[in-house]
């Protein structure tokens, strides 16, 4: 029974435990500026999905992820129902957790007061969704993200990220794990159809962004915008190991663009295949493999900013 406004959905294992020790002070700030909230902290990976589809049916229509941007993708994936959300449901979020790429695009601060500050003063927004249909285990399944997802080397750095501890920090951890993947990673032939356009040849990633940020704060699409209903795709061509080492700092400032083997496209949908097994990852979760078809969907979403 609902007894509060939202219901916030709190991963307490977000950042290494950080999220769970932070808890108490969100929690107690939010009560002493008169927040109505109730809250349930998730036990397992995939379980804020399943938390925020039971808040949905407990009548709550503000529901607000605490760790993440992993969380925010299982909170979010709990509230598409047959494809799209219901438009009087607004998502929250309090970044606490290793990466919050998608809350720097949406300008909520990073420090558990300023977040909760923004959050309760119950600004809207309307921002794209993006839908993913690919392979999991040899069977077909269908994914939603908010911020940016991606294939190739990209989608290897998010599974060993996935086993790597987040004691250091979204970026350290993420540039750990980008170097440790470089050692065996080799590029893919790939296939992309997108927009009545075709592509072929051997590359090291697609990403396709929604927002501007991703990998712990890689300024990876500095043009995209969260409600234009379009994906900024970036096409990291046939780099070899010492191009992708040199080229990191380039992606920080968002001027890896100029380079002659990245390559920027616009599309609504994008279908991609591979020769090799080629991974997936979104907000940094490992979702699945190619071959995979990517589907914006516009202004789908009311999030709190």
């Amino acid at each position: 029974m609902m007894s509060g406004e939202m219901k916030l959905i709190v991963n307490p294992a977000a950042a290494n435990g950080a999220v769970g020790r932070n808890w108490p002070r969100v929690r107690d700030f939010l009560q002493a500026e008169g927040a109505k909230f109730d809250a349930v902290l998730t036990e397992e990976p995939g379980h804020a999905t399943r938390l925020a589809r039971q808040a949905l049916d407990d009548g709550y229509r503000t529901i607000v992820a605490v760790g993440g941007d992993g969380t925010v993708n299982e909170v979010l994936n709990g509230l598409v129902e047959e494809g799209s959300v219901d438009p009087e449901v607004t998502l929250g979020i309090i970044p606490c957790g290793t990466g919050a790429d998608f809350s720097r695009t949406l300008g909520i601060p990073r420090d558990n007061v300023g977040a909760c500050r923004h959050l309760l003063r119950l600004e809207t927004r309307l921002v794209d969704l993006g839908r993913i249909t690919c392979l999991r285990e040899g069977r077909e399944v269908e994914r939603y993200f908010i911020n940016a997802a991606g294939l190739g080397f990209d989608g290897e750095v998010a599974e060993v990220a996935n086993r790597f501890p987040k004691v250091l920090g979204g970026t350290i951890t993420y540039l750990a794990c980008l170097f440790i993947s470089l050692v065996t990673y080799r590029n893919k032939n790939v296939e992309l159809s997108f927009d009545g356009q075709h592509l072929k040849g051997r590359l090291n990633s697609v990403i396709l962004c929604n927002g501007r940020y991703f990998g712990g704060g890689m300024f990876i699409a500095p043009g995209a915008s969260l409600d234009d209903g379009i994906f900024d795709v970036i096409i990291l061509g046939n780099l070899n190991k010492l191009e992708v080492v040199m080229n990191v700092p380039r992606v920080y400032r968002g001027t890896h663009l100029a380079h002659p083997k990245v390559s920027l496209c616009h599309a609504k949908e994008v279908h991609v295949e591979a020769r090799e097994r080629m991974f997936i990852q979104a907000e940094g979760e490992l979702i699945g493999e190619a071959p995979a078809t990517f589907q914006i969907i516009p202004q789908a979403l009311r999030v709190l900013v």
